[in-house]
């Protein structure tokens, strides 16, 4: 059996536990058809109520708001997303999880990282995520430092942490795949400092190219770095002011997960820290608009009330 194939067995029985008399959506595009067919190949062996859908590209970034998909999303036991463009903070998707449905999302996964979680300690990586989820929820302000010039603070205080453990086994729940994370909503209009992204929103380890966003009264306020900092203004534009609220605050908590260029694995990856601009609908926020775009922030130092939970991309929290 390859990477591949053993991945695809453990994404279906232990990540998601579909059981027998259980009904299956998969949805795909194109460029994802490969491994969506493998993942129904196993998971036919195990349901004959198994459906692979390909909704189109157009349809899965206006938010599969097409009305008869969303219902459809919201009829079956489970529902595991492999596309191009997340799904994750999508109105649908939430809909069909308070509808309880289970509900798995692997936005843009590379062969690496998928033939990845053939091997990592998925209970290991769970017990640290929720570890730290409590952590978040009891602290009042974050410090984000790291060599490569980023220097945040960001207030916290109020808000709820969460944890992306890998399974959903229980009616509702939603996780990313490869999995490892605990994040939380900052306060409203408070983080202040200097973001420099490492990977995502448009930029790859191996640009030359910086990508410094400046951070006031909890917003964007100037983005610079040539040609990525030009295609990132452009994109957020498009959705006006709210776009440039930071939305989430992610720590990576997957030791297995490795550094690659992708923000779905890199944001993972233990000693490592992100940041959203955009929706914050999923972790309590009020802000409905249809982007959501993380940047992630290597070998981090991560300080919580004045205690240091990562120094320089290691975790020292005892």
């Amino acid at each position: 059996m390859t990477k591949m194939e053993k991945a695809a067995q453990r994404i279906i029985r232990e990540c998601i536990g579909l059981g027998k008399n259980e009904s299956l959506l998969i949805l795909a595009d194109e460029p994802m058809q490969e491994k969506a067919e493998l993942l129904h190949r196993v998971a036919t062996k195990i349901s004959k109520n198994v459906s692979l859908l390909y909704p189109g590209k157009a349809s899965i970034a206006a938010g599969l708001d097409f009305a008869p998909l969303a219902l459809y999303m919201q009829s079956v036991s489970a529902l595991i997303a492999i596309t191009t463009c997340s799904i994750s903070h999508t109105e649908a998707r939430r809909k069909a999880c308070q509808k309880g449905v289970r509900c798995l999302s692997m936005p843009n996964i590379l062969d690496p990282s998928f033939a990845r979680i053939a091997d990592f300690d998925i209970k290991k990586v769970a017990r640290l995520s929720m570890k730290l989820r409590d952590i978040l929820t009891i602290a009042k302000e974050a410090r984000i430092q790291s060599a490569n010039g980023t220097d945040l603070r960001i207030p916290i205080a109020g808000n709820n942490g969460s944890a992306d453990l890998g399974m959903v086994l229980e009616p509702g729940e939603f996780s990313n795949l490869p999995a490892g994370e605990a994040s939380i909503m900052p306060e409203d209009g408070k983080a202040e400092g200097i973001w420099i992204v490492d990977s995502g929103m448009g930029r790859n380890p191996q640009d030359k190219e910086s990508l410094v966003l400046t951070i006031r009264d909890g917003r964007a306020a100037r983005i610079t770095g040539g040609r990525i900092a030009q295609s990132l203004s452009r994109r957020l534009s498009h959705y006006g002011a709210d776009a440039r609220i930071v939305a989430e605050l992610g720590v990576g908590t997957n030791s297995f997960a490795k550094l690659c260029g992708s923000p779905l694995e890199d944001e993972k990856v233990l000693g490592t820290v992100h940041l959203a601009l955009g929706n914050n609908v999923s972790f309590g926020g009020t802000n409905q608009i249809p982007i959501h775009l993380d940047g992630v922030i290597y070998n981090a130092t991560l300080t919580l009330d004045g205690k240091e939970i990562l120094n320089n991309g290691r975790w020292v929290l005892q």
